[in-house]
């Protein structure tokens, strides 16, 4: 059976055409590694989208916390990849997370590096798009 390391490899170099052949093999998309990692926290940090929506085509946990109290969310964002952070929220993510025990605005703006303006863009989407 295809293991974390193997498909995280898939997904890292963006080889969706692997991961797809894995996971109609039968390989879990829910896989998680010994940090809490899961798969699409991998697509979530590249920003591959395509990978993202296979993903969510075989029922992946959006909302999935690593050791670390990160989710796909919170690393999409850290990253800056908008169109990634979208799909998330159309797929029932949380922001309700506390990545490194932060609040995830105040983790962007002390550890993201983006600049003010892209963290302003990622804070309102994440609430326009966010039930409540």
């Amino acid at each position: 059976m295809m293991t974390f390391d193997a498909l995280h490899r898939f997904i890292k170099t963006g080889d969706i055409l692997s991961v797809r052949r894995e996971l109609d093999a039968g390989a879990n998309p829910n896989l998680v590694n010994q940090f809490g990692w899961s798969l699409l926290m991998s697509a979530a940090l590249e920003g591959n989208t395509s990978i993202a929506g296979l993903l969510l085509s075989r029922g992946v946990e959006v909302n999935t916390k690593n050791n670390f109290g990160e989710t796909a969310l919170s690393l999409a964002a850290h990253g800056g990849h908008l169109p990634f952070i979208r799909i998330l929220l159309a797929n029932g993510a949380s922001p309700a997370c506390r990545p490194h025990g932060a609040s995830l605005e105040n983790w962007l703006r002390v550890g993201s590096g983006l600049t003010e303006s892209k963290i302003a863009s990622i804070l309102a989407l994440i609430k326009r798009q966010s039930p409540g």
